[in-house]
């Protein structure tokens, strides 16, 4: 990459410019890491003061700590190589549901843009709609881990798709009717939030499937099974990304690693006191040491768990919001500014009570 940019995304860098990779900031582990690099080679300076004075050594074997390297470098490059492998999963399925809500909308006003009527242009304002929402709830059960808004309360469904979302929960919301009644157990807010995407789905094939009804010209089978199967692809990476939430790093594999790590780390000053080289020669290795080993834990904690507010998060709420962009595109180019504008004031939580809300397009629909 010729220059850096930050796009908004996920941590850019030069790679042609060593410099600037080994001093940037942004992203880095640098910040988490130097106080343990700091605390160790203060541990390593106070116990060479101490072998200094008479008849004070703590040195130890560095035997022991040949043999627990090789232990200590195997479990944490397993652990950062598996973490490397969840983190590319996890934006293959975000890339998979950003494709397919675009390729749903491409194909839809592709397939149906010869029938130009009102109850057409309302049908397709409908499913681009419902394609919106799809993909927000998925993202907002993606961030509810971090920012604990249930999605049947986002602020771009409207109050019918609110109601609709909590009647089809097994949780009491406060707001009706739910389903409680036919739960097998208690079921908490997280688990209900990730029902919400299935629901918004089956709701998007019924309104794929009222295109008899509602186009002049309705569609052939085979188109309307091809906008169907967008809808089970885009259903595939949501089904691969909540194995992924609800799937964690394996805590033995954890706990093992971190524990070996630590102890091998601060012993390394009392295994270099049998060294011959001088004080400030043990500090510098013990500060590489420590920055390298503790460096890749930090590496493998940031990957493990890529949603969120941090420099390497991915903002795939921003993400989507490109893929609601595409969709206006493509409903301008097909039905024109009126139904853009629709469409754009539906999903912006500003202008609720702007444009023509659900209730009113959906009832044109029935």
């Amino acid at each position: 990459m010729a220059k850096s940019e930050h796009h908004g995304y996920t941590v850019t860098y030069e790679s042609s410019s060593h410099w600037k990779v080994i001093t940037q900031m942004w992203g880095s582990v640098w910040p988490k890491v130097l106080p343990y690099c700091i605390f160790n080679v203060m541990v390593a300076a106070f116990i060479q003061w101490l072998d200094a004075q008479d008849n004070i050594s703590l040195a130890i074997s560095d035997k022991g700590h040949s043999f627990m390297n090789l232990m200590v470098a195997f479990l944490i490059v397993s652990r950062v190589n598996i973490s490397i492998g969840r983190y590319n999963e996890s934006r293959g399925y975000l890339s998979t549901m950003y494709r397919e809500s675009r390729e749903l909308i491409q194909n839809m006003v592709v397939l149906s843009g010869h029938n130009t009527d009102q109850r057409s242009k309302e049908w397709r304002n409908e499913v681009a709609y419902q394609v919106c929402l799809l993909l927000r709830v998925a993202m907002g059960v993606i961030d509810y881990s971090e920012n604990y808004i249930n999605v049947w309360e986002l602020e771009e469904l409207d109050d019918d798709e609110r109601a609709e979302m909590k009647k089809y929960i097994f949780l009491d919301t406060g707001g009706g009717q739910n389903a409680l009644r036919w739960a097998h157990g208690v079921r908490t807010e997280y688990e209900e939030n990730m029902r919400v995407p299935i629901r918004m789905a089956y709701l998007l094939r019924k309104t794929i499937r009222s295109q008899r009804q509602h186009l002049g010209e309705p569609l052939p089978t085979p188109q309307e099974l091809k906008l169907m199967a967008s809808v089970d692809n885009f259903m595939n990476g949501y089904y691969g990304m909540r194995k992924f939430l609800t799937t964690p790093f394996p805590f033995p594999l954890v706990q093992m690693a971190r524990t070996f790590l630590f102890f091998y780390v601060y012993t390394v000053p009392f295994a270099l006191l049998s060294d011959d080289s001088n004080a400030v020669a043990h500090c510098v290795v013990i500060f590489i040491l420590t920055y390298g080993f503790m460096g890749l834990e930090y590496v493998s904690i940031e990957l493990d768990n890529p949603f969120g507010e941090d420099d390497n998060d991915f903002d795939n709420l921003g993400m989507a919001y490109t893929a609601f962009e595409d969709t206006y595109l493509s409903i301008l180019h097909t039905d024109g500014p009126e139904w853009t504008d629709r469409l754009r004031k539906r999903m912006d939580p500003r202008n609720k009570g702007l444009g023509q809300g659900r209730s009113e397009t959906a009832a044109l629909l029935v």
